[in-house]
């Protein structure tokens, strides 16, 4: 866990999207969560990602990556299944909620991209 790297999620802190400002500490190892040190809000590690409230042993999330990943490569749904051991459901639910979350990264920004640097500055 490096907190250097994370940046607050609280839509309404003032660090948001801050990254390396020393604002975020580790508030909890063992669970994997970070605390702001501006608006005292704590966060899971995977908070933002396809992975935020699935609390599964980190093999299955590797498992599940590997399944989203030949699923784009055009991979057959039932050659995943068989090949990694998996139920079809399983497998159909990693994709819907890597969908989805590709869809909110999309939102976020394309469709309403960042005020640019120069106009902060």
């Amino acid at each position: 866990m490096d907190p250097t790297t994370i940046f607050c999620p609280n839509m309404e802190c003032v660090t948001r999207g801050e990254v390396g400002k020393g604002n975020i500490k580790i508030h909890s190892q063992k669970q994997r969560r970070y605390k702001c040190k501006i608006c005292q809000k704590t966060f899971a590690e995977s908070k933002g990602t396809v992975f935020y409230r699935i609390h599964k042993l980190e093999q299955e999330i590797d498992l599940a990556t590997v399944a989203v990943i030949l699923l784009r490569y055009g991979c057959p749904m039932q050659a995943i299944v068989m090949a990694l051991e998996l139920d079809e459901t399983t497998v159909s639910s990693w994709q819907k909620r890597a969908g989805q979350h590709c869809e909110q990264v999309h939102k976020s920004l394309v469709e309403k991209p960042a005020i640019s640097r120069s106009s902060t500055m």
